[in-house]
Order: C-alpha cells, then sequence, then structure tokens
C-alpha cells in the first residue's frame, strides 16, 4: 500500500551519566547556594538548574492521586544510588504542604524519579518540587481529576512534536493557559529522525548527522538522550511543568528500527536497539502511570512513594475516570502493526486481522459501554490515526477501490466496523453508546469528521457541501483556510447523518510537515508560498469530497486543539501557529461543536455524535475560556544547552 507521503508527491552519543562506583558518597549542598553550572564542554542536552536539568512534569491524573516526575543529573555521578525528596503544596511558594516524601533513584531507571501521590482531593490544582543533593527543582503545577460535576473539563490536544520541524510556538501557549485540565498528546511525542524536507533548527544550531541529536538513536542511550534533547527545548519543558499530561505512543515513539533520511555516518547493522527498551524509555521519561500485565487495562496503584515499575512495557492503553461528565481512554493502534513482530490475538474477527487484539478491543468496548450504563455524559478516546475514512471512496457497495494509505485504518476495516457496530447497539446490552469523541494524531493535518465505517461515496448518510474554511491562517497566504461543509446535511428534524457512532478531532501537528511542505519541497518552493497553499487545497478539496463523514479539513498550518467539555456540548478548537517563526501568535482556525441531546426543535436540529461548524446553531466565533483557573508555577531559571 502507498504511503500518506507517496500519494501527496504523487499530486504534486555518550550518556550523561556512568554507573556510580560502590557506594561513593554523595556530594550534597544545603539548598542555600547556587546550584552548579553545566560546564560548557558537558555534551549533553539541559535547560534547568542541576542537578534537576530537564524539569518537571506530571500526568495521568486521578480523582485522589497524580504522578510526578524529574530526573537527577550530574556530570560526573557521584554514587551508585541517590536520595531525593520531594513535596507536594496547595500553593506556588509550595509553604502548604499537604504530602512530602522520598524516593531513590539510579542508572537502571535512567535516574529518573517517578511517584503516585496518593491522598489528594479531586478537581484541584497542586503544586509540587524535588529536592537531591542539597538542591531543590523548579516548581511544577498539576491537577487532579473531579470526582463529581464540574461546569467544564477543558484538554489541550496535540500530536507529531518533531523536534527538529518547528519552533513549537504552540507548545509555549499551552503553557501559558491557566485554564486547563490536561494535555493529550495522541502519539509522537517524540521523533527518530530527522525530516529531509524540515531541518528548522538543531540543538545549538549543530545540524551534524554525526551527533546523537540530529539522527536516529543506535541505541538505549542515545534513546534516552532523545528524550532529555526534548525536555530541555523551553516551551515543551514549560508545558509539562504547568500542566498534567495524558500520553499514548504511537511509531516514532517505539520505532526499534535505524533509519534517516538525512545521510549519517552510521547504517543500520550498528543499532542495538529493541522494542523492549524503546518503550522501557517511553515509561521512564514519561508521567505515565503503568499498567498491570494481565491485559486488564488496570493501573499498578503504588501507594507508598515507591517507583511505580511496569509489570509489561509493552502496554499503553488505559482508562482515566474524569467524574460524571467524562470518561478518558488511551488506546494503542501501533504496536499490533507487523512491524514490530508481535502476534496479535485476532479471534474476534472472521478475517484474523486486528490491529488492536482481542484482549484491547475487548476492554475498550467494555470500557465504554459501561460508561454509558453508569451515565458519564462523554467518553474520550486518545487514538493514533486518522480513524474516519479518509482515502478513495468505493463507488459502488460491496465493491472496494484502490486505496492511497493515508491511515492505517484500510487495512483494519473489519475491526473498525465491528467497534462502530458495537457502539451502536451490537453489544450485550443491545445499547446504544453515544457522545463518543476521538481525538487522533499521525497524519499532520487538520482534521474533523463523524465516525462511521461506510466508506461508499453515497449511501444513507448524507453531510452538507464542502464549502472553504473563510478563516485566516497562521500566514497570509494561508487563506481562505481549508474547508468545511455548509449546512449541517440534515433537513430540521430528519437525522441524515444518524449512522455516525461519535466524532473525530485531530487538531494538526506540532510540527511535522503536512500538504503544503511536501508539495513545496517537491516543486522546490518555499514552504508556505502560494503556489504549495493552492497545491495543499487541491488535496483538501478533493478528500473532502470523496470522504462524506469529513466535516472539516485543513493541511498547512500546524498547533494543536482545545477540546471544551461541558454537560451539554462538547466545542472543539484548532489553534495554529507559524511554525517557521519563533513566537508565532495563536490563530483560531476553526471552532466547531458536538451536542450531548438532541433537540430536532429548531430550524437547524441539533443531534448527538455529529461534527458542525458552530455557526450552523448561530453561535459566533469566540474562543472557549475555564472557569477553573489556576496561578502558574514560578517559571524558574531556563539556560538550554
Amino acid at each position: 500500500m502507498a504511503t500518506r507521503r507517496d500519494f501527496i508527491l504523487g499530486v504534486g552519543a555518550v550518556g550523561v551519566t556512568l554507573a556510580g562506583c560502590g557506594s561513593d558518597p554523595v556530594a550534597v549542598g544545603d539548598g542555600s547556594g547556587t546550584p552548579p553550572e553545566v560546564p560548557k564542554d558537558f555534551d549533553f542536552p539541559t535547560i534547568t538548574p542541576l542537578p534537576f536539568a530537564h524539569g518537571v512534569a506530571s500526568g495521568d491524573p486521578l480523582k485522589d492521586r497524580v504522578i510526578i516526575w524529574t530526573r537527577v543529573t550530574e556530570v560526573v555521578q557521584s554514587a551508585s544510588a541517590i536520595p531525593v525528596s520531594w513535596k507536594v503544596a496547595t500553593d506556588p511558594t509550595m509553604k502548604t504542604v499537604v504530602k512530602s516524601g522520598s524516593q531513590s533513584t539510579n542508572a537502571d531507571r535512567d535516574w529518573t524519579v517517578k511517584v503516585d501521590v496518593v491522598g489528594l482531593l479531586p478537581a484541584t490544582t497542586y503544586y509540587y518540587q524535588f529536592k537531591a543533593l542539597g538542591f531543590p527543582s523548579i516548581v511544577g503545577r498539576t491537577r487532579t481529576a473531579p470526582a463529581t460535576a464540574v461546569e467544564s473539563i477543558r484538554f489541550a490536544v496535540l500530536s507529531c512534536s518533531s523536534y527538529w520541524s518547528s519552533y513549537w510556538s504552540g507548545l509555549a501557549h499551552i503553557a501559558k493557559r491557566n485554564d486547563l485540565d490536561l494535555v493529550v498528546h495522541c502519539g509522537d511525542y517524540i521523533y527518530d529522525f530527522v525530516d529531509e524536507d524540515e531541518t528548522v533548527r538543531a540543538r545549538n544550531d549543530k545540524k551534524d548527522t554525526a551527533h546523537p541529536d540530529y539522527r536516529d538513536w543506535l541505541n538505549l542511550t542515545e534513546l534516552r538522550r532523545r528524550y532529555a534533547l526534548y525536555r530541555a527545548e523551553p516551551s515543551n519543558m514549560r508545558a509539562h511543568q504547568q500542566h498534567p499530561w495524558f500520553i499514548v505512543w504511537d511509531n516514532h515513539d517505539i520505532d526499534e528500527d535505524y533509519g534517516n533520511e538525512l545521510t549519517t555516518p552510521f547504517d543500520a547493522e550498528k543499532s542495538t536497539t529493541t522494542l523492549a527498551q524503546t518503550t522501557q524509555a517511553f515509561w521512564e521519561w514519561t508521567p505515565s502511570r503503568p499498567l498491570k500485565a494481565d491485559g486488564s487495562g488496570e493501573f499498578i496503584l503504588v501507594n507508598d512513594g515507591s517507583y511505580p515499575a511496569p509489570q509489561d512495557s509493552k502496554l499503553v492503553w488505559r482508562h482515566l475516570p474524569y467524574g460524571p461528565m467524562l470518561d478518558v481512554i488511551g488506546i494503542d493502534t501501533q504496536i499490533g502493526l507487523p512491524g514490530h513482530g508481535l502476534t496479535m490475538d485476532s479471534s474476534h474477527l472472521s478475517s484474523g486481522n486486528s490491529l488492536m487484539g482481542r484482549p484491547q478491543f475487548e476492554w475498550l468496548t467494555k470500557t465504554m459501554l459501561q460508561s454509558s450504563q453508569a451515565g458519564v455524559t462523554w467518553r474520550f478516546v486518545n487514538n493514533q490515526t486518522w480513524l474516519a475514512p479518509a482515502d478513495i471512496p468505493d463507488v459502488v457497495d460491496g465493491v472496494a477501490t484502490p486505496k492511497l494509505g493515508l491511515t492505517r485504518w484500510p487495512d483494519y476495516t473489519e475491526e473498525r466496523a465491528a467497534w462502530f457496530q458495537y457502539l451502536r447497539g451490537s453489544n450485550s446490552a443491545s445499547t446504544r453508546v453515544r457522545n463518543n469523541i476521538v481525538v487522533s494524531g499521525d497524519t499532520h493535518g487538520n482534521w474533523g469528521s463523524d465516525l462511521i465505517e461506510d466508506t461508499n461515496l453515497i449511501g444513507e448518510y448524507l453531510p452538507g457541501v464542502p464549502l472553504p474554511n473563510l478563516r485566516q491562517g497562521s500566514t497570509p497566504a494561508n487563506f481562505p483556510a481549508g474547508f468545511g461543509r455548509i449546512g449541517t446535511g440534515n433537513l430540521g428534524p430528519l437525522n441524515l447523518r444518524g449512522t455516525s457512532v461519535g466524532v473525530e478531532f485531530a487538531p494538526t501537528s506540532m510540527g511535522r510537515g503536512g500538504a503544503d511542505e511536501i508539495v513545496a519541497n517537491t516543486l522546490k518552493l518555499p514552504p508556505g508560498s502560494a503556489p504549495t497553499v493552492i497545491g495543499a487545497r487541491a488535496i483538501e478539496l478533493a478528500l473532502i469530497t470523496a470522504n462524506k463523514n469529513c466535516q472539516f479539513i485543513e493541511w498547512v498550518d500546524h498547533g494543536y486543539g482545545i477540546v471544551h467539555i461541558a454537560a451539554d456540548r462538547a466545542v472543539f478548537e484548532y489553534w495554529w501557529q507559524d511554525k517557521l517563526t519563533p513566537n508565532s501568535p495563536d490563530v483560531l482556525g476553526r471552532q466547531m461543536i458536538a451536542w450531548a441531546q438532541e433537540d430536532s426543535s429548531g430550524l437547524v436540529g441539533k443531534f448527538q455524535d455529529q461534527l458542525n461548524e458552530v455557526s450552523m446553531f448561530g453561535l459566533s466565533v469566540e474562543p472557549t475560556s475555564g472557569t477553573r483557573t489556576a496561578v502558574p508555577a514560578p517559571e524558574g531559571v531556563l539556560k538550554p544547552a
């Protein structure tokens, strides 16, 4: 099958630390002095003062607990194990401490520290800090999940964060928001290699493919270093410092094979990286809570402050309850792909071809059904790649046309159909599961869609007519920015899109290139120039015309999304920045809405599991905001090195 890039082209080191020897004494300070400086000849990515040179992070919040994370970095390792103390407070000055403890770290976990802080209050902002070797870390801010009804829940959503492709202005804007409950990353949290067409920047401007910061990793040491590179980027570090995260991996995160687009002096035979190591590093460097090895999707809940190590590092699918309004679910549609060499249980499908595997599929569908039966208003699924059809349609029912392969789902249509049919009522309870939100990444474009499995050009599902999106993108050339639809397609109280089982929101990439950039490099034109944007517009129009489920597509701009969830509606915002310009402003490119309850009494009916532009219902495009805000954590001193 052709790849996404084939389609568009056709249209137009050494680690930071060494294991300590024996039980050498640990060098400490009293906390009153200045932390040690990073020597100029210390070639390792850092950003905050030693020994906590990669800042802090938090993630996977529950109603009474949250993971907090940091890493201890020394220029010369002082001991085989280092004790680290931590504390959690209700104020950013860390005076009102409510929880505290200590943990020891060592080389086996790459000197990372992860604490599952327990006994916290729901829907509450906390601040946290670490101390080791006599010196404190910067202060982080986090927030627990709600247990009871709240007015709204707000998530930032992003994916495909390529360090070398963008200046990451979007992450800086995320960091500055003070009303977010969670940052959701859909995968490709890190990247393994530099895109040959997107050499926007490099650490210390060193674009040298012999250096481990500018090519694919060769071993576990270099893989861990890649996470250090990402955490030493100011905007990314700030976004982790200020908000809890919920992360799933995708192909670039766990790729065990060596490969580059730029020429390097190494070949694949030099690589020793394994899948076990790529997944190990993910758990070491992300503030994620590991799971039991039995495939139940249940968390390993550590109550004594010890390090929460995974029993099976290859399991990432999990569930965060967010009170009576929302359940958050993370799935894995990557590790089951053939390239990783795992055998998937496909016994739930007649084709024997499963992307998720039976244990995950049954866990996912059961979790969604139980959520609905419990009266939870919304279900929110963090998914790696565009789920709804986005390809050449089938003209005649039952006769498949060749597919372009923009996503991986055309190879797994039976499993997608089984999932959607389950939500439509083909389950043990014969219950329709409504109000489902899927957020997706991977394809590097802005996408909004209803969730149907029907790939026929014409059928019982009838959308509105494609229309240019008359909003300005992040650059002057990007206008009009993409294509949406005029009208909902429904006729008053007549629901013509009733087969949809949910909505999909994919707010582009945090850097990795879209259609215009590949067109630009193919035609040898500057990125963002008018001809390349026009080329992207042609691709967008073809896709929205061919795929009736698509409600919005824009394949030029980059950034992140905001999902604002309330009891009666979910609002989806596409926020864009010029990735080639540092400190680029935030631009609201599109705002869409889904309704929690049906109301067909008006001139334009409101139906569940359908995504529409807000103006279809007489609403103006105004950025949403949350009522539960919190003072940011003190920024601290940043010295990228």
